[in-house]
């Protein structure tokens, strides 16, 4: 009983901090057709104040996890509260990142999670070598070996397993945490682009028949459509978005939820540049 008061405590506190947000979002901000309130920016439930460099996204760092947190960012990370999903719940045991993929050194939002901090996890990746985690609402791998899960058989072996995480050769782009997001291909080579994508709710149930996907140059890309079937809080797992064609520079990638949901939501997605030669199945 205690265990179910305190996460209806923690789901209506973290409602009221949604409803918080939202009054803070200015009446010219973006509107998405059709679609559900959105948590936007990154605000506080996504990481505390400061951190972020832009309100919807962030380039990816490439940072050392012992790399030690200026004071105010430091205190800011102790002192904001941990959303309450779900999910298995890991410590650190070494300080660390939020990495956009297993065996790449890019964060997906450059703060490093103090040691003693728990996380959520989502599941593992196919060799057991990183586990797939939330840590607020910033999602990314971490090391198992940085957890209390490491040497921990059959905490690991119940764990989802996330058979499209990112290979090595899936180069990491920027982090986006608003379906209002653009981003503008630059450079001068054409290049293919794949993306994961989370979409978390603050409810549980059933969701209305829905459907995420790409937009180049506004215009939205029928093969990526895929359909939003999860029940929990989390949509959208292990799920990687392509394109069947080039991205060329000057293009743009969004995002259209096509849904008559108007539950707020939270939406973070990071892009890759998949060279020429890296395999990586998105279906």
């Amino acid at each position: 009983m205690k265990f179910f008061n305190r996460l209806f405590a923690q789901l209506i506190a973290f409602l009221s901090l949604v409803a918080a947000l939202l009054s803070c979002v200015s009446s010219d901000s973006p509107a998405v057709s059709s679609g559900p309130t959105l948590l936007v920016p990154t605000a506080a439930n996504v990481l505390p104040e400061g951190i972020n460099s832009t309100p919807e996204e962030n380039p990816i760092q490439e940072l050392s996890p012992t790399q030690e947190l200026p004071t105010e960012t430091a205190i800011a990370v102790e002192e904001s509260a941990a959303l309450f999903y779900n999910l298995p719940q890991a410590m650190l045991t070494e300080a660390t990142g939020l990495f956009a993929s297993p065996n790449r050194s890019e964060f997906v939002i450059n703060v490093i999670i103090p040691v003693g901090e728990v996380v959520y996890v989502m599941g593992r990746n196919a060799t057991g070598s990183h586990l797939r985690v939330v840590w607020n609402t910033g999602v990314g791998w971490i090391p198992v070996s940085f957890t209390d899960y490491n040497a921990a058989k059959e905490r690991m072996e119940v764990l989802p397993i996330f058979k499209r995480a990112p290979p090595p050769c899936a180069v990491p782009l920027v982090t986006q945490f608003s379906l209002n997001s653009k981003w503008k291909s630059d450079g001068t080579q054409r290049q293919r682009i794949a993306v994961v994508i989370d979409l978390f709710r603050s409810r549980y149930g059933d969701f209305p028949t829905s459907y995420l996907s790409l937009m180049v140059n506004d215009v939205e890309i029928e093969s990526s459509k895929r359909q939003i079937v999860e029940k929990g809080q989390f949509t959208l797992k292990d799920i990687v978005f392509s394109l069947p064609d080039y991205i060329y520079p000057g293009d743009t990638v969004g995002y259209f939820l096509d849904t008559t949901s108007d539950e707020p939501l939270a939406f973070m997605a990071t892009i890759f540049s998949v060279p020429e030669n890296c395999i990586w199945d998105s279906d």
